[in-house]
């Protein structure tokens, strides 16, 4: 594969896209892995906000999301746990807004994911009406709650919960090397029941087999009016391949693995470098 174009090496959009909609992941392509957002992303895509539908589509908890789209003015729905749930913005007295869909992880596979991890000594969590869930205090679920500034429960057996499904499952391993592995373990042991995924370096994703940012996107897209095939699209992480490849105008983070950077039109540079602006610039925008 040839490499990708810079988006700051493009011509300045000249009409042969011109995008109806906004698509950003938030962590390590808005926000970097610090949580921190640099103050060019942030001021342009509440510029942005203000001309075009912005969604924000993340593999977050909903109240893990919910911070940063009103840091960015961002009003449209949010797109949650890789797309398993999307659900509108908080309604003016702080309540949870409505939710549009919703697809949990079934309870067979995610009761077999629970024994593959805990056979493995993997630290493993659920998500059920948007807690996080797990039985175990350990190092990993402190960074997963440090990262997502969600404080975890802990529950002395998750199998009886997830008799009820969850809304995904993951895994959160820190060594890199080990999350590569436990990648194909679940993905051999769950074969077609689940789909298995990556978004942070750190977590391996279990989703229900139909779910994906792209679909609930386009669900979104339809909402307000237009398609998918009508946004410049951002990501960095296995878990936007789909988002990428389905938007009109898909954009990879410079640092994304090759299958990301497969399915991409361009690169943009890392957030700490500002490259969601360097985007929404080249598509005048801002």
């Amino acid at each position: 594969m040839s490499p990708l174009t810079d988006i700051r090496d493009l011509p300045r959009q000249t009409g042969a896209f011109v995008p109806r909609v906004v698509v950003l992941d938030l962590d390590g392509t808005t926000i970097d892995y610090r949580q921190r957002l640099h103050p060019r992303i942030r001021d342009a895509v509440r510029s942005a906000a203000t001309r075009i539908p912005v969604i924000v589509a993340t593999g977050r908890m909903y109240r893990s999301s919910v911070p940063w789209a009103n840091e960015l003015w961002v009003r449209e729905p949010l797109v949650c746990y890789q797309g398993a749930l999307v659900r509108e913005m908080p309604r003016e007295d702080g309540s949870p807004g409505q939710t549009i869909f919703e697809r949990p992880l079934e309870p067979s596979p995610a009761l077999r994911a629970l024994h593959v991890a805990r056979e493995q000594n993997w630290h493993f969590q659920a998500y059920q009406n948007d807690e996080l869930l797990c039985e175990q205090d350990r190092p990993e679920a402190w960074l997963y709650s440090r990262i997502s500034g969600v404080q975890f429960r802990l529950v002395p057996d998750l199998a009886p919960l997830l008799e009820h499904g969850t809304t995904k499952a993951a895994c959160v391993i820190e060594d890199l090397t080990e999350v590569s592995r436990a990648i194909e373990v679940m993905a051999r042991e769950l074969d077609r029941s689940a789909r298995i995924t990556r978004s942070n370096p750190e977590f391996v994703e279990i989703l229900d087999p139909e779910v994906s940012k792209a679909v609930a996107c386009e669900m979104v897209c339809r909402q307000i009016g237009c398609s998918l095939a009508d946004a410049v699209a951002v990501g960095d992480a296995p878990n936007d391949v789909e988002l990428l490849a389905t938007a009109g105008f898909g954009v990879a983070v410079a640092s994304s693995r090759p299958e990301v950077l497969a399915a991409a039109d361009a690169t943009c540079a890392l957030p700490e470098a500002g490259g969601v602006a360097d985007v929404l610039e080249a598509f005048r925008l801002v």
